[in-house]
């Protein structure tokens, strides 16, 4: 587990996203907190923690919230949440049409913007630590 990286398993990252097919109930219980958790650093990585909302990984937001959970990591939750709060009034959207149909109603006056560049730069700083933790989840439960 020692200097160890997600993208030391891509290969098994691969298979497990053919796996799920959009289909989380065919991963087990510790294949599908590795599921979550890696594409909600993915999506953060790559656009940000409302990326998160307007891409699929919230199709899976309770999901998510629990396998995070497992991981005990409550400061990412806590800023899941608040996204949640802040942006859909804790009524988030199954589907990604409405949830996007929401964001793309967004005010274009930059309060918003700040509130949600401050929580990405809180989850940045706690992004290595809950890789480190999903990285030994993935080694301890065998995922690899």
């Amino acid at each position: 587990m020692e200097n160890k990286k997600l993208f030391d398993f891509q290969e098994q990252w691969e298979k497990l996203v053919n796996k799920t097919n959009e289909n989380l109930n065919s991963l087990s219980k510790e294949e599908r907190v590795w599921f979550t958790v890696q594409v909600l650093i993915d999506v953060v990585d790559n656009g940000g923690m409302i990326s998160f909302f307007y891409n699929y990984g919230a199709d899976y937001y309770k999901e998510t919230i629990e396998d995070l959970r497992i991981l005990n990591q409550k400061k990412i939750i806590k800023l899941l949440e608040k996204i949640g709060k802040v942006c859909f009034k804790n009524n988030i959207p199954k589907d990604i049409e409405k949830r996007n149909e929401i964001i793309n109603s967004f005010p274009d006056d930059g309060k918003l913007n700040k509130k949600l560049e401050k929580i990405d730069n809180e989850f940045y700083k706690l992004e290595n630590k809950l890789e480190e933790d999903l990285v030994n989840y993935i080694c301890i439960n065998k995922l690899v």
